[in-house]
């Protein structure tokens, strides 16, 4: 799995990202937060002594830490911005994936300073209670951009539902008593169960998508509410899961002229019915099988498989990294999920929390 993998390449692949990217990814510069995220994610989970080679570089990451006071000057909320170019006088530039992606770096790269002496949690919970919306208990990613209420041209969905609760558990608010005292609980869990699908999963319009199912899933496990979903329809999710993986075997016949299905894909895992398997679905799937299926049980699906599906298809093995799948070139993206995957695989990542295991949270 992991040990299969050729680190060597990876890890440049990875490093590059962290250094000077050329000119092609100015585009990306708002994204910044989420390059280094990922960047060290896939290091930490190859074993790579990420605090050793990048802690010094903490005060940078350290500056991107926003405090902003309400129009009323009653309250403030705290957060990170994805880059400075997003910094404006007067205006909110806090974003709920800017400021996830920054606190799993500090967790990971062991920033004491940040924790013990930088961060003001109740500022950012703060933050986090005020993109939850009132009425239908979802969040959006941000707020408006003068007004602290959420965004009204953001939409919101089960990812951002998972980030705010994330967030919440790695500052320290994990008993529903504390985080009753920023977001409506009930609401948020009301509005999960309402993205139920009737073939299993979770997603919009009726439609399971794994990447929904897994923020929906782990959105309810860190809030110790996975009992809230019948039995019954996680037998069906745990069913459309092992559906998600993608077999060249059996009766092909009933695969022919589905321009949706390539039987290269054997053992990849597809994020909806009818598409073909990209790699970060192997980890999507991955995950919402193990919150689904009883500790110490295996996973049922065929893992050597999903392994055979990340080496020998979509991993370079000329430059490094991991495409979307055979055809595109690598991306960090696909790079970070399909090391996490193994490493899932392995037994040695937390699918949840999208962190390696022994990292104190």
């Amino acid at each position: 799995m992991i040990s299969q993998l050729d680190n060597r390449k990876h890890v440049k692949f990875l490093k590059r990202h962290l250094e000077l990217l050329p000119s092609s990814h100015q585009e990306h510069d708002p994204n910044k937060m989420a390059i280094i995220f990922y960047s060290i994610m896939g290091l930490a989970a190859l074993k790579i002594d990420v605090c050793k080679e990048y802690k010094a570089n903490l005060h940078w990451l350290h500056k991107h830490y926003r405090t902003i006071r309400s129009p009323d000057s009653q309250e403030t909320i705290s957060g990170f911005t994805g880059s400075f170019s997003m910094l404006i006088s007067s205006v909110n530039c806090l974003s709920l994936p800017n400021t996830l992606f920054a606190i799993l770096t500090c967790r990971t790269l062991k920033d004491e300073e940040f924790f013990h002496e930088i961060i003001d949690p109740k500022g950012v919970a703060s933050f986090v209670g005020r993109c939850q919306d009132p009425e239908v208990g979802s969040f959006t990613s941000t707020l408006d951009y003068k007004r602290l209420i959420p965004s009204p041209v953001d939409t919101g969905d089960l990812r951002f539902c998972y980030i705010a609760v994330a967030i919440l558990q790695l500052i320290g608010f994990t008993n529903e008593g504390e985080l009753k005292e920023f977001i409506d609980v009930e609401k948020l869990i009301q509005y999960i169960l309402a993205q139920q699908c009737a073939d299993g999963g979770f997603g919009s319009y009726g439609e399971p998508h794994a990447g929904y199912t897994s923020c929906a899933l782990s959105a309810l496990s860190l809030l110790g509410k996975l009992d809230r979903l019948s039995d019954c329809f996680k037998e069906r999710t745990i069913s459309w899961l092992v559906s998600r993986q993608v077999s060249n075997q059996g009766c092909m016949r009933f695969q022919e002229g589905n321009d949706c299905f390539d039987s290269e894909d054997h053992g990849g895992f597809q994020g909806r019915e009818n598409k073909f398997a990209d790699t970060c679905y192997v980890f999507w799937c991955l995950n919402s099988l193990r919150l689904l299926t009883p500790d110490g049980c295996e996973l049922p699906i065929q893992p050597d498989l999903a392994e055979d599906f990340l080496i020998n298809r979509t991993q370079n093995n000329v430059i490094g990294g991991f495409s979307k799948n055979d055809q595109d070139d690598p991306d960090l993206y696909h790079t970070c999920l399909g090391i996490a995957a193994l490493a899932m695989l392995d037994g040695s990542f937390d699918g949840v929390l999208f962190i390696p295991k022994g990292i104190t949270v």
